[in-house]
């Protein structure tokens, strides 16, 4: 995956990941899940987070982008293409997007732009984000993505009926 040379990165910052970047993806991770919108929504699960990123890897439809700098990596994008499931059209599906909180603005503008460029070299016709917060979702539209769709989530525990 790394260094295929298929694909133009646009900021000297971002670069594909290599596994060697696996534990500074998941501190960044649960960082954000341990202070971010999803604490009460997901379990805290490093050995997890693992599986997920080594599958990544191993993905040829997947890339792991990390903005890097003074030799330390401060964000990460993960997308992965598929065909959407009414369309049939090649779409790449953001899955972790997490800059520090020092390093936001222009980096995570790099990051996400180097990966609409990269899927879109893998032949992707849309990118897909998520918006964990209102707040996120005003900023996609101004980046002229549009609202297409709002997800919820319980705890089934909560929900089943006994």
């Amino acid at each position: 995956m790394s260094g295929s040379g298929d694909v133009t990165i646009v900021c000297e910052a971002i670069r594909e990941a290599t596994p060697a970047d696996s534990a500074r993806i998941i501190e960044m991770g649960r960082s954000f899940l341990l202070n971010g919108p999803y604490r009460d929504q997901l379990t805290d699960n490093p050995a997890q987070v693992q599986k997920l990123i080594d599958w990544l890897f191993a993905n040829e439809q997947a890339k792991i982008l990390v903005y890097e700098t003074e030799g330390r990596v401060e964000g990460v994008l993960c997308f992965i293409l598929y065909p959407h499931y009414f369309s049939g059209e090649l779409c790449a599906n953001e899955m972790i997007w997490y800059v520090g909180p020092e390093h936001r603005g222009r980096a995570s503008l790099e990051l996400l732009w180097a990966a609409e460029k990269m899927a879109y070299e893998m032949g992707a016709i849309r990118m897909q984000l998520t918006a964990p917060t209102e707040q996120v979702g005003e900023i996609y539209k101004h980046l002229h993505y549009s609202l297409v769709e709002v997800g919820y989530q319980a705890r089934l525990a909560d929900r089943v009926r006994h």
